[in-house]
């Protein structure tokens, strides 16, 4: 795992100063944000040659409840991450509207900045299953693909769900054919820890047995004892 950050870190580079062709976008409230999160998105935008990956805190997300650090700590950390691996770009328009943040807001704004550019929206396994219920997800699919970061050997049962039909695929080469509305189950590394259970660990840190930084940057973690955060 760490050899893949290192590397990460290093040969991502050279896609800092050109314009993105392909952009994944990861958003999420990253309360903290942690290597559970950056981990999967790294390794699948290797396995599918993203040029850029948008991370984008939620100011008010619609499904959650209210983040324990603020707008502007969660914004820091993003950017803390950003500094150390050049893949990713800090996207902060939803920390700017006062209002719930809902996907088809920003991919409407994202798609008009960019508007040769392929998008691949990232979520988890948690999220896979909720898509149909998501506010315009038809309107959605029309702008963007999702990736779906799942652990090897997952498997899903879709009977019974129209929805999902000639949309989902697990063949990478009928995905990346594509320009928009397919939904791909990827399997990628994974580190099994939630931001929930971090801050958790964050208040008995001089109790663990393994150190913090197995599941969050050094730099990141630096900052959450220098705030006191959490």
């Amino acid at each position: 795992m760490s050899t893949l950050l290192n590397n990460m870190s290093h040969t991502q580079t050279k896609h800092a100063q050109q314009t993105p062709k392909t952009i994944g976008l990861f958003g999420g409230t990253f309360d903290p944000i942690h290597l559970g999160h950056i981990v999967p998105v790294i390794d699948l935008a290797a396995q599918i040659n993203l040029d850029k990956v948008f991370l984008i805190p939620a100011n008010i997300p619609p499904h959650k409840s209210a983040a324990s650090a603020s707008s502007l700590h969660r914004k820091a950390m993003v950017e803390l991450v950003c500094t150390k691996y050049p893949l990713f770009t800090l996207d902060d328009r939803e920390l700017k509207r006062n209002k719930a943040s809902y996907t088809i807001d920003s991919l409407k704004e994202i798609k008009q900045q960019f508007p040769n550019a392929i998008l691949y929206f990232f979520i988890g396994t948690d999220s896979f299953l909720d898509l149909p219920s998501w506010h315009q997800i038809d309107e959605i699919m029309k702008l963007c693909h999702f990736v779906v970061t799942t652990r090897p050997g997952y498997t899903v049962k879709l009977e019974g769900k129209p929805w999902f039909s000639n949309k989902v695929t697990t063949n990478q080469q009928e995905f990346l054919a594509s320009q928009f509305g397919k939904i791909f189950l990827a399997e990628t590394a994974q580190i099994d820890i939630s931001s929930t259970t971090l801050r958790a660990l964050l208040n008995k840190e001089d109790k663990l047995v393994e150190p913090l930084t197995d599941v969050l940057c050094p730099e990141v973690l630096a900052y959450i004892k220098d705030n006191n955060l959490y």
